[in-house]
């Protein structure tokens, strides 16, 4: 009888839970694109020569030897701003994610609860029926 709304509402809150998940999925890759601009060392290729690089989070100018040029070298090439702003990036597509899979979590949930409750409803209206039927 309510089968199909109740088809149509699960497909919905499915929907709803996969674009979290993906949503969620945008943000762990953004997550790791930052962690290993952050946590791994690096190259510069300058005219024919290649200087190594620490990672950002490693670098301290005080305890290694980088040329004064080398070390604006490499800290240009992975330059705060940009790696705070990968970080930003990351954020409103992990809560947006988060929000609509629990969204659709609750709506399953409210759904299987709303369908059993009118499915035992009916079944006692049936037992109700079924024991006032006069006897033979």
């Amino acid at each position: 009888m309510q089968w199909p709304a109740r088809q149509e509402f699960e497909r919905r809150a499915g929907r709803q839970q996969s674009w979290g998940v993906g949503l969620m999925a945008v943000s762990v890759a953004l997550f790791l694109w930052l962690g290993y601009l952050l946590l791994i060392p690096f190259t510069v290729h300058h005219y024919n020569d290649e200087i190594a690089c620490e990672a950002p989070v490693f670098y301290s100018g005080e305890s290694t030897s980088y040329s004064e040029g080398a070390a604006g070298r490499c800290s240009a090439e992975r330059d705060w701003p940009e790696l705070l702003g990968v970080g930003f990036l990351a954020v409103p597509p992990a809560v947006v994610g988060a929000a609509l899979f629990t969204s659709g979590s609750a709506r399953r949930r409210a759904s299987a609860h709303v369908f059993q409750v009118l499915e035992t409803q009916d079944s006692e209206e049936r037992a109700r029926k079924k024991m006032t039927r006069p006897k033979l």
